[in-house]
């Protein structure tokens, strides 16, 4: 995975106590159509403005190209198209028009694959274009030179070493690495241990899961508590302390399927955590429901002095339905609509169940019943 950052530079954000203004922390999780066709999601991501842009990189063995998509090597997927002429001509459009705010974006790849010939083709890729990409030697204290872009590598650790390694002694980084604390249910105690020792000239970015703030992350999330949000500062507080930036991922209002692991139990709930997020003074949050995200983040109001938010929203009775669904997890249960505009839960005691609920939720995104 990597970041490209656009126009800005690498100092931490103030911490949660800080009221300066600072540009919405958003993150566009796999900002890519499933199916490899059309540039409507990325477009889309610009166009609202997101800071954070996510695509996800893999190696064709067969043609040998470098391509956007989520499987390490899918063996000349036609439907999987080449990273450059995916990317460039959104971003080219997009540079066109600088944002009011001035403030940057960033496209996070997520490397699949760890594959030499990736590795060194993205690497050609960067030194082919010097005065884009931000830039610093590869020594103990390497300056960083801030252009148009930023590169941070994230995904697999394999990849970040193959590229540091392909870089000599004196040499010039254009891309810098991240440490990801992933959904593996490592929570750490000490939020010193997310960030134990300063940043460097190569690591300069951390990548959080967010069940290291609630345990179990958003599909067991419960109640927001005062030590949770405090929890959450005392993170991002410490990351930035140590000269990191930090993602938070991935915070869901609607999930794939009765048991997807980002998708909080409401949207309600989720957007509790949003708020949170933001009031915590976070570089981005990542979601895949990123219109939403955007949404709900320009209606909040500056809460940077308030007490911590609580759990002041009332949820919908869909809302409702499907966090009683994910308490119970089996057997599954689907939410069907009735004759008279109300709705009531069904348990499934197969995969049927799963089935049927995941065409519920494709059939409510796009309006129908």
């Amino acid at each position: 995975m990597f970041i490209i950052l656009l126009a800005s530079t690498l100092a931490g954000t103030p911490p949660c106590d800080d009221p300066a203004p600072r540009p919405l922390p958003t993150a566009a999780h796999n900002c890519y159509p499933s199916r490899g066709h059309g540039r409507e999601r990325i477009e889309e991501a610009l166009r609202l403005g997101i800071d954070n842009i996510e695509i996800d990189l893999g190696w064709d063995s067969l043609k040998k190209r470098l391509i956007v998509t989520h499987e390490a090597d899918p063996k000349g997927n036609p439907n999987a198209p080449e990273f450059e002429s995916y990317l460039l001509p959104a971003l080219r459009s997009h540079w066109k028009n600088i944002r009011d705010d001035k403030a940057p974006t960033i496209l996070t790849i997520d490397w699949k694959t760890a594959r030499p010939e990736a590795i060194s083709r993205f690497k050609d890729f960067l030194d082919s274009r010097p005065d884009w990409f931000s830039s610093a030697p590869k020594t103990a204290d390497g300056a960083l030179t801030t252009r148009r872009l930023t590169v941070c590598l994230t995904g697999s650790e394999e990849a970040k070493d193959r590229y540091d390694a392909l870089i000599p002694e004196g040499g010039i980084y254009r891309a810098f690495k991240d440490r990801v604390f992933g959904g593996d249910g490592s929570y750490l105690d000490d939020v010193h241990e997310y960030a134990p020792k300063r940043a460097t000239t190569y690591h300069r970015f951390v990548t959080i899961a967010w069940g290291h703030v609630e345990r179990g992350g958003p599909a067991l999330s419960r109640d927001w508590t005062k030590d949770e949000q405090s929890r959450l500062c005392s993170i991002v507080k410490r990351v930035h302390e140590q000269g990191f930036r930090v993602r938070f991922y991935c915070l869901n209002c609607r999930g794939a399927g009765p048991l997807d692991p980002y998708a909080f139990p409401s949207s309600s709930a989720a957007r509790l955590r949003w708020l949170a997020a933001r009031r915590a003074g976070t570089d981005w949050i990542a979601s895949d429901n990123y219109q939403e995200l955007v949404e709900a983040l320009k209606a909040l109001k500056d809460t940077s002095h308030d007490d911590p938010p609580q759990n002041k929203d009332r949820a919908t009775e869909e809302d409702k339905l499907r966090s009683d669904r994910r308490d119970s997890f089996l057997p599954f249960h689907t939410l069907e609509r009735l004759g008279n505009g109300e709705s009531k839960i069904v348990s499934r005691g197969s995969s049927r169940g799963v089935r049927e609920f995941n065409r519920a939720e494709r059939d409510e995104s796009r309006g129908i019943g």
